[in-house]
């Protein structure tokens, strides 16, 4: 059994996931929780995990099982803010329990899925640019009035973020704050869907920190935390 008495941060990870991934495999093993995946387009690679230290109880045997995300992603979303999650398995379902002002139980049927190992990339990057949450999704809002994907660029501390379309134009320059930090081996310019990349960080609480590694015309990785727990995206680059 598995027992969280703060739900509300793997609630957001599920419902992370879920925006990308219909199925997948949970595996269990005796350091934690991990979760890799990736999305029917092959455009979004989802590297989730969570230490075992995390859970207020953690007692499970080793385990690989199939689940079905979206349906799991409905249940989370039934937890209230001051639940408690008990998460057991066995031969055929998954139950997930929350505890407080109500107590409800749901069943979800475990599912056969491939058991093949996601390889997880591990590019060399040119660019890393740390930013505060807020701020990126304001100015992927902006880049939305103009166009469906995003061209980044970073360079020597500035970061920019254009959209091009035929209603018009938009270039955000972000310089060197408490707020964001760019380091980068030299130009980096690559672009990406813009609907996949506000996916990727809309469970990014605000105030938070997000890091996005980049190479000119090459697949990009985000990743942020999730109260204690740590999700990483890969996104396919687009033709420039």
């Amino acid at each position: 059994m598995i027992e969280l008495k703060n739900v509300v941060f793997f609630q957001k990870a599920i419902n992370s996931i879920a925006a990308f991934i219909n199925e997948g495999n949970f595996r269990f093993s005796t350091s934690g929780f991990s979760f890799k995946a990736i999305d029917p387009s092959q455009i979004v690679l989802v590297n989730y995990s969570v230490a075992k230290n995390v859970f207020d109880k953690y007692d499970i045997e080793p385990l690989f099982v199939g689940v079905d995300l979206s349906e799991l992603n409905k249940i989370m979303q039934r937890s209230l803010p001051n639940d408690r999650m008990q998460l057991n398995i066995d031969e055929n379902e998954m139950l997930v329990k929350f505890e407080g002002e109500l107590s409800r139980s749901f069943k979800l049927p475990l599912i056969d899925i491939n058991e093949e190992e996601v390889n997880i990339p591990t590019p060399k990057f040119d660019a890393k640019v740390t930013i505060n949450a807020r701020i990126l999704k304001e100015a992927l809002k902006d880049a939305g009035l103009f166009g469906s994907s995003v061209i980044l660029r970073a360079k020597a501390n500035l970061f920019t973020i254009e959209a091009r379309g035929s209603q018009g134009t938009l270039k955000t320059v972000t310089k060197e704050t408490t707020n964001t930090m760019v380091s980068a081996n030299s130009e980096v310019v690559s672009k990406y869907s813009l609907n996949f990349l506000q996916n990727i960080i809309k469970e990014a609480d605000n105030e938070s920190t997000v890091v996005l590694e980049l190479k000119s015309d090459a697949p990009m990785k985000a990743s942020f935390k999730i109260g204690e727990s740590t999700i990483e995206f890969y996104l396919a680059h687009m033709i420039l």
